[in-house]
């Protein structure tokens, strides 16, 4: 029986365990022995370590989403001179370096990129610009997704938007309570801000509590990326408006059935479908896109389970 890891960035918060849920389900119908762990902070010493322990194993896969792309790459690497397949979901490693035979990625990043800035015209943009203070909450300095976004947000918002002003990054680590914080913090020392991009599952729920607390719903516009399920309240009561994301099941799904598909050999460039997955692109360099982001308001929210 082919035995996979998948390693999420840290368990025990609701976007990973919603990826487990759909990387379990796709298991179970392709008789997988699935391995579904990782470290419970979001500690790139700890996913190192339980790579080489997964390698020694002598597993078949290793998927990692990596919490310090750079640094995992050369355990990835050791692992695949040890006979390992392996590939990265969630975040890219580095793609020389790791030897990673696939990326399975939610999402193109422009298009994140693209939907995060559209959200925030429809919700603050005065003719069509962005005019006054933002600020952009993140995880941790080095996850490569969020970093890609914020990298591709930033020019278009500079050539653009040319009177929007984006304070410093907050980087609360995958920690609800320190992003709370840091963005209430952030909200008191800007009377005058605007809007809040807050781009993690943690983040989303954490400055849009932050903003509640403070009752500055009027006049801070809050969005990002979070799940359905952590997001109702906030909806519902109007905090805010919309907020945008994927389906999470779907790409632990998807994760398991391309693991499954490279034992056969390697996944040709094109559109594929993976079980119930549909339509899935697969670029030249190995990036398996599960498809575009899903925009959630008060109309759909209660259509999503995870």
């Amino acid at each position: 029986m082919l035995r996979i890891g998948m390693m999420p960035k840290l368990i025990g918060i609701s976007f990973f365990d919603a990826a487990e849920r759909g990387a379990q389900e796709a298991a179970e119908e392709l008789g997988i022995n699935l391995v579904y762990d990782g470290p419970t902070s979001d500690s790139a010493e700890e996913q190192a370590t339980l790579v080489n322990t997964w390698a020694a194993q002598g597993f078949d896969v290793i998927a990692v989403a990596p919490n310090d792309p750079e640094s995992i790459s050369s355990k990835l690497a050791e692992a695949k001179s040890a006979g390992v397949t392996v590939m990265t979901w969630d975040t890219d490693a580095n793609l020389e370096k790791s030897g990673r035979e696939v990326f399975i990625n939610h999402t193109p990043n422009q298009g994140m990129a693209d939907t995060l800035i559209e959200m925030m015209i429809d919700g603050t943009g005065v003719d069509g610009k962005l005019v006054g203070k933002y600020l952009i909450v993140s995880g941790v300095q080095t996850a490569a997704n969020q970093n890609a976004w914020m990298g591709l947000m930033q020019p278009r918002l500079e050539q653009e938007h040319p009177d929007c002003e984006l304070l410093p990054t907050l980087y609360p680590t995958e920690d609800q309570s320190k992003a709370l914080e840091q963005t209430a913090a952030a909200i008191d020392a800007h009377k005058d801000l605007q809007g809040i991009w807050a781009i993690t599952s943690v983040a989303l729920p954490a400055a849009a509590k932050a903003v509640r607390d403070a009752s500055r719903q009027k006049d801070v516009y809050v969005t990002g990326l979070s799940l359905p399920s952590l997001m109702d309240e906030y909806i519902k009561d109007q905090t805010i408006d919309q907020f945008a994301l994927f389906d999470v099941e779907d790409l632990g799904y998807l994760t398991i059935y391309v693991a499954k598909q490279l034992q056969a050999g390697p996944i040709a460039a094109g559109t594929h479908d993976f079980g119930r997955v549909k339509g899935v692109t697969v670029d030249e360099n190995g990036q398996v896109i599960l498809g575009n982001p899903v925009i959630f308001n008060q109309e759909n929210i209660d259509n999503y389970n995870f």
